[in-house]
Parts: C-alpha cells; sequence; structure tokens
C-alpha cells in the first residue's frame, strides 16, 4: 500500500535546457562510438567500407531524435497529461521510451538490411526483451535514485502545487511549502497559509479527511497531527512532549495545536523538541 502511494508522489520532469540536449546528443555520439570501437551485440563492420560506420554511428543519431521527440516534442504537443507528473508515471513512461528505442532500432537494422532477415515474431520478441529490461532497469535506477535523494523529492513534493477539489466540486490550487497548518471546524476547513510574507487564511466547504486524501503522501511535509489538525512539520516545533498530552507550537507565531497519542510519536521523529 505505501508504495502505491510512492508511485502518486511529484517527480521531476527533465527541463527544456540547452544542457539537459548536450547531455542527450554527447549520450547518443558515445553510445555509437562505443559500438565503433567494441562491436557488442555482434555489431561491426567487417566490410571495412567507410559509410557502413556511419550507419552505425545512426544509431546514436536515432536515439537522439527518439528521445528529444518523446521528452520534448511530444509534451509540448499534448501538455496535459505531463502537468502533475508522478514518480508511477515516469516509470510507466520511460519503460515505453525504452521500448520505443528498441522499437526504432529494430526497424533502422532492418531498414538498411533491406527487411530480409524482418520477421513480426522476431520484432515483437525484441519489444518483449525491451521492455522487461527497461522496466528493471527503470525501477533499479529510480530506485537508487530515490534512496540518494530523499531530502530532494521531499523538497520537490513541498513545493508541488496540489489543485484540491472540495465536497462541491470547487477546486484551489494549494502549494505545500505555503501551507502552515488546516484546521478543521464541522462542515469547513480553515486554510491557514503564508502569501508574499503575509499569514492569510481561506474556508473552504470541505472534510478534513477529504482535503488530506488530495495533499499527503510519503514525502509530503503534510501530517494529520489530530483529528481535527493537519500541519506542515517545516512550520512547526514540539511544545509539550509528553505524548499523552503533546503540543506543537507553530514558529513565530502563538498558535498551540494539540495532537493525539496515535501521532504523537511520528510527529515527535518529525519535529525537534528545541523550540
Amino acid at each position: 500500500m505505501k508504495l502505491i502511494k510512492f508511485l502518486y508522489t511529484p517527480f521531476p520532469r527533465p527541463a527544456k535546457s540547452k544542457k539537459n540536449i548536450l547531455w542527450v546528443v554527447l549520450i547518443g555520439l558515445g553510445g555509437s562510438l562505443f559500438i565503433l570501437l567494441y562491436n557488442p551485440f555482434g555489431i561491426r563492420n567487417d566490410t571495412r567500407v567507410w559509410y557502413v560506420d556511419l550507419v552505425i554511428l545512426g544509431i546514436g543519431v536515432l536515439f537522439i531524435l527518439t528521445v528529444l521527440l518523446m521528452e520534448w516534442i511530444i509534451p509540448g504537443i499534448f501538455p496535459r497529461p505531463f502537468k502533475k507528473w508522478t514518480l508511477g508515471k515516469a516509470l510507466v513512461w520511460y519503460a515505453l521510451i525504452i521500448v520505443v528505442l528498441g522499437a526504432n532500432n529494430f526497424l533502422y537494422k532492418n531498414f538498411w538490411g533491406g527487411f530480409g532477415e524482418f520477421t513480426w515474431y522476431e520484432f515483437l520478441m525484441v519489444l518483449l526483451r525491451t521492455l522487461g529490461v527497461g522496466i528493471a532497469v527503470t525501477f533499479f535506477v529510480l530506485g537508487i535514485w530515490q534512496y540518494f535523494n530523499r531530502n530532494r523529492m521531499a523538497m520537490i513534493s513541498s513545493k508541488e502545487t496540489y489543485r484540491v477539489t472540495t465536497h462541491q466540486g470547487k477546486t484551489v490550487d494549494l502549494n505545500l511549502k505555503d501551507i502552515l497548518y488546516i484546521g478543521s471546524d464541522d462542515n469547513y476547513v480553515d486554510v491557514h497559509y503564508r502569501s508574499e510574507d503575509k499569514r492569510k487564511k481561506i474556508v473552504l466547504r470541505s472534510s478534513l479527511k477529504n482535503i488530506e486524501s488530495q495533499i499527503v503522501n510519503p514525502l509530503s511535509p503534510i501530517y494529520r497531527c489530530h483529528r481535527r489538525y493537519l500541519i506542515n512539520t517545516e512550520h512547526f516545533h514540539v511544545g509539550s512532549p509528553n505524548l499523552r498530552s503533546m503540543t506543537v507550537v507553530l514558529r513565530n507565531y502563538e498558535d498551540v495545536l494539540p495532537v493525539s497519542k496515535q501521532y504523537a510519536r511520528t510527529i515527535k521523529k518529525k519535529l525537534s523538541t528545541d523550540p
């Protein structure tokens, strides 16, 4: 269940920058150079004809064009699916990119061979093998990245803007880093937040549970501390540390909120006992 929640956590999209494009070009050309030098998978120029080396170099160019298409052109044409990018979407998308790369390379190879060795069965097997390798590599690489960049992932999550829907269907955009805490008042919730160095409050017709389900995830700084309160742990410190009657205090303000016993240990781990 926790793994499923992780799949919904925010994940960074690569920026459309000259630096990233340069990296793609270097990786593509570096891959072609590696093939020319070490002949992996039996790819070699046995004819000693110079233009065959250019054909092999074209594998890297094909990689560059495919990645630019998938990572920059398609998101530009269809931006909506890429707006709220999550770890789960990233896993599926990068696995798909690897499959497209595999399919393009297979077609590229058969094009220069006059499609003499082309069979649909071989084509399907290449796609399935590429998909399997792609999923395994994607989970492995992203797992390592997530492990060593937990703080960065949490920072990304805290800066993410969430579109919250109330019981009346009204939508409100909330930036987690600006939220101080959210309190429940019968059928309404009070969202306390900071904007332009000023403290503000908005009132939404919704239950606290409804708001919690839309903004709380394993990397979010928002935690429930009481049946009536959600707090941003970046803005609180522990007041009374007693687990039976624990309280938390809003930094730079006088707001003191109760902490239920069932949440006390979790909140205490997240907060410093020093004001």
